[in-house]
């Protein structure tokens, strides 16, 4: 039949009356009289001849973009009879009273002359096209008497030839066209892709796209979709995994084939996520791809990282395609582009944003809109460095969890109390992070540097000398966030858990570019002893780990100390810089007295600041605590704060350290100290 010559179809409509024809011949045979009727050879060679006459017919492409063999292809005809005309419906309930007018698999065989059972059972197969794009089984007694009805969409597309965007909730189609350009480097990277498929010559492909949210993946595919000259089609992965997620599934394969596009699914991190430890959901997650690649020709997931290696169908390779940040030099750029046009209150410096905040190009443009909201709320004609900085923050805050907690950075630099050697230290390093994009990225450092791109500090000395406020105001001059971690609260007598610990705090950090604030770092860093047994063993290896995660991370990371003694040469050598906070000298102790007190605070002019300053040995968080409780024990008289409070509170806070104050420490002033009931200063 197939080199018979066949007269093309004028119309759609002509079309289907054949069909319809053929229809009621089947039913005719059924009931014992002879069919006039065009047969199913002159049918499909009547559509192959309109196509190649230019005449477009729906319900041909569609058995087409299903992929449907003949007797999938008369099963599809015969369920979508009653949806074209009014008669077929009641014929098939006549035939078939329980499938309630739907055609079903019993009346399929009946009507299909010399199909066989293992034929139809096979066309029917829950995991073949036709069930799985086109039609779906109601309730029925048994598999041959259930309804089989024709999707919605696939009546809307057969008989109306409606391409328009599918109506399923979390599928959006992107359709082919030229519009806005894509950014330079994520074309070139699609023109990749492009270019691999076409070497993959029709073989079904799966592109992972990895990276950050605001990377440019969605961009990515987009791109791609030019590229194939083709429409794309955007799945929100969670539709998949809540109730109704067969029928989501149904309806993203279904329009692959029709819309004959790729898919790019989204919102499937927990899932990717679940898949390193959990084969099922890895196996589940790679047929899915699978499946999608072969309905599209491609498949794209949109996912934060890596898929585990090994997991899916057997012999399914995915194609990783990461997304990293920006380096240095081209975050500098990209500020350079986003600010050039924007209203400024003052002169913005893309090279700092670039070296304080390494953001994704998405993320860059919310902080810029982030940005403009702050400084219409304040009023301001135009975007002020402040604005920036919060906007750049607002886009980098993260939970870190139990085991970390915000620091808010109060202080500045008039603030710290320091030997000028130890605050130049300080200043050179957060100069450090400023000057990064210049350093590391035009003058070409960074191609130099494996690992180590980050700032390493360790601040040493005694408890109180203000080493959490250097840490705050670091953070403050870096306009970044700061975190205290507990490493009483990370350090885990069970093996690994550790380890699990602070990789958990540094992969946070490292998406937030938080300041990281390891106080009591004695608790693991000590020198490292012989081992002389597991317990040893463990413990050198968890103050290792903690090293290495800080180099790793490209960020901020302070360890505090009391005792620097304790850390052993090998250690300090990895660190860029040790900064000291010595205990105070009478002359530092004078500058901590003079600037402790707010300026609103009434204090009596005859308050003698050398005398406390060279007479007691006090920390400055030791003269904060003096300064505080003085100022509630005049508030209590309702006096200015003197001599007899500041001397009474300074006995009380030695107290606290064991140390006992006689009238001779108190010296010309013993009479203004408050005693004790047992008449003890």
């Amino acid at each position: 039949m197939r080199g018979t010559n066949f007269a093309p179809y004028p119309d759609r409509e002509s079309a289907w009356q054949d069909l319809a024809a053929w229809g009621r011949g089947l039913l005719d045979r059924a009931e014992g009289k002879k069919p006039e009727a065009p047969d199913w050879e002159t049918l499909e060679g009547r559509a192959r001849a309109s196509a190649a006459a230019g005449v477009f017919l729906p319900f041909p492409y569609l058995q087409a973009a299903l992929g449907l063999d003949r007797v999938q292809r008369q099963c599809l005809a015969l369920a979508l009879l009653p949806e074209l005309e009014e008669g077929f419906a009641d014929a098939y309930a006549a035939l078939e009273p329980v499938g309630e007018g739907f055609l079903t698999a019993g009346l399929a065989l009946c009507l299909l002359e010399g199909t066989g059972r293992g034929e139809l059972r096979s066309a029917l197969a829950p995991s073949g096209a036709l069930m799985g794009c086109a039609l779906e089984p109601a309730e029925g007694p048994t598999r041959l008497t259930t309804p089989l009805r024709p999707e919605r969409r696939v009546v809307d597309f057969a008989l109306w030839d409606a391409w328009e965007e599918p109506e399923t909730p979390g599928l959006t189609l992107v359709p082919a066209g030229n519009g806005a350009p894509f950014p330079p480097e994520l074309w070139d990277l699609a023109g990749r892709m492009a270019e691999y498929l076409r070497r993959a010559e029709g073989e079904h492909t799966t592109f992972l796209l990895t990276g950050l949210e605001g990377s440019g993946r969605r961009t990515l595919a987009r791109a791609l979709a030019r590229r194939l000259e083709g429409p794309l089609l955007l799945a929100d992965g969670a539709y998949l995994r809540g109730e109704g997620g067969e029928a989501f599934r149904r309806a993203l394969l279904r329009e692959e084939r029709l819309q004959h596009c790729g898919a790019c699914l989204t919102g499937l991190d927990g899932v990717v996520e679940e898949a390193r430890t959990d084969p099922s959901a890895a196996a589940w997650l790679g047929e899915l791809l699978d499946e999608t690649a072969r309905a599209g020709g491609v498949s794209l997931l949109v996912c934060g990282e890596s898929w585990p290696v090994g997991a899916g169908p057997a012999g399914w390779r995915p194609v990783t395609v990461p997304l990293p940040l920006p380096g240095l030099e081209e975050s500098r750029r990209l500020w350079s582009r986003l600010l050039a046009n924007q209203p400024l209150v003052e002169e913005a410096d893309p090279a700092r944003l670039a070296g304080a905040y390494r953001l994704t190009p998405g993320q860059m443009r919310r902080a810029l809109d982030s940005a403009r909201s702050l400084a219409r709320w304040a009023g301001l004609d135009g975007v002020d460095r402040a604005c920036l900085e919060e906007g750049c923050r607002s886009q980098l805050r993260r939970d870190l969890g139990e085991k970390a907690r915000k620091v808010e950075a109060a202080f500045t630099w008039d603030d710290l109390i320091l030997p000028p050697r130890s605050k130049r230290l300080l200043r050179s390093a957060c100069d450090q992070m400023k000057h990064r994009p210049q350093v590391y990225g035009a003058w070409g450092f960074g191609e130099k540097l494996a690992y180590g791109a980050g700032l390493s500090m360790l601040f040493s000395g005694p408890p109180g000398t203000g080493k959490t406020m250097g840490a705050q105001i670091a953070a403050g001059e870096l306009g970044l966030e700061l975190y205290k971690v507990d490493l009483s609260a990370v350090v885990s007598k069970y093996v690994g858990e550790t380890e699990k610990n602070l990789s958990a705090i540094f992969r946070e950090a490292s998406r937030s570019q938080a300041v990281l604030f390891f106080d009591e770092a004695d608790v693991l860093f000590s020198k490292r002893t012989e081992v002389k047994d597991a317990h040893d063993k463990y413990n050198n290896m968890e103050a290792a780990y903690l090293l290495q995660k800080i180099e790793e991370y490209e960020g901020v990371s302070i360890l505090a100390t009391n005792f620097l003694q304790n850390f052993d040469e090998a250690f300090k050598r990895r660190l860029k810089f040790i900064i000291p906070f010595p205990f105070p000298d009478a002359h530092y102790r004078l500058l901590l007295w003079r600037s402790v007190f707010p300026k609103k605070t009434p204090v009596e002019a005859d308050v003698d600041w050398e005398y406390l300053a060279g007479q007691f040995e006090l920390t400055g968080s030791g003269i904060k605590n003096v300064a505080v409780n003085a100022a509630f024990l005049a508030a209590g008289e309702g006096r200015a704060v003197g001599m007899e409070h500041l001397l009474t509170a300074v006995r009380r806070e030695l107290s606290k350290s064991g140390k006992v104050l006689t009238r001779a420490d108190f010296g010309e002033y013993y009479m203004l100290a408050e005693e004790d009931d047992d008449g003890e200063f």
